[in-house]
């Protein structure tokens, strides 16, 4: 516990305090007991002991400093390997760890002292978001925060009972993760379009679940249709429901509707 005043006063605390505190009564004393604990460091119940006259007081002890175990190249090292990984929280980073590190050295992007790589395969997830806490809360005030609600009050809600035998043209999209059983780390997408009137399906591969990367791929399939694209329902995720896809549809003419939530 830190000390809160030098030697010198805290016997001269103890020598004021005695008398007045044995022949205080109750609620006095436990007033005086806690002052005297804050003022001089001291355990409650080495405090009390001192009032008392059992012992005579000492300097209190402190508290080893506890080694720090991941240092600064080690927390840096964390960083390149957390923006590698598309910033996935902690428990989603920790086990790809195991993948991502060995791949960014194989690729030259790394070459780690033996005992800082031992410390990142040995962090856990907690230790992730604790060492990445300062470097999230500057990266998430740069990140522009998404207009969900106002995006939603723009893009109107269509059930299938909405279409009313449309023309060749109004699709449905929608993305199919390619993860196995197991929602972890990055995998690749497959952006999925199919025609309501014909059945006509595109689907192109993404990286990344993006809506830049969507709306690219978009484009793609596009100007790729035997027919002119008219008209996109979604879901309610971000990769589809942010300004940018409300932008090329408005810029292209796209009647964008969007699924129940």
């Amino acid at each position: 516990m830190e000390t809160k005043i030098t030697k010198s006063a805290r016997a001269e605390l103890v020598r004021a305090l005695h008398d007045r505190y044995k022949s205080a009564n109750r609620a006095e004393k436990m007033r005086m007991l806690n002052e005297f604990g804050a003022l001089s460091g001291y355990h409650r119940k080495y405090a009390l002991r001192v009032l008392n006259g059992a012992v005579e007081p000492r300097e209190p002890a402190q508290s080893p400093a506890r080694p720090r175990l991941y240092g600064e190249a080690t927390r840096q090292v964390l960083i390149v390997l957390w923006e590698a990984s598309d910033r996935v929280r902690g428990k989603r980073l920790k086990p790809l760890l195991a993948v991502l590190l060995p791949a960014m050295e194989r690729h030259g992007h790394m070459n780690l002292d033996p005992a800082i790589r031992s410390k990142m395969l040995g962090m856990s997830a907690a230790t992730i978001d604790r060492l990445l806490r300062d470097t999230k809360s500057v990266t998430r005030a740069d990140r522009p925060r998404r207009n969900m609600l106002g995006l939603r009050r723009i893009v109107p809600v269509r059930t299938f009972a909405d279409w009313k035998g449309p023309l060749p043209g109004s699709m449905e999209m929608d993305l199919v993760g390619h993860c196995g059983d197991v929602i972890r780390g990055s995998y690749v997408h497959s952006l999925m379009l199919t025609d309501i009137a014909s059945g006509w399906t595109e689907c192109t591969p993404l990286v990344a679940r993006d809506g830049t990367l969507v709306v690219e791929a978009l484009e793609r399939v596009r100007t790729a249709l035997p027919f002119p694209l008219r008209a996109l329902d979604t879901d309610n995720g971000a990769e589809f429901l942010n300004e940018t896809m409300v932008r090329y549809c408005t810029n292209h003419g796209i009647e964008l509707t969007r699924s129940r939530p």
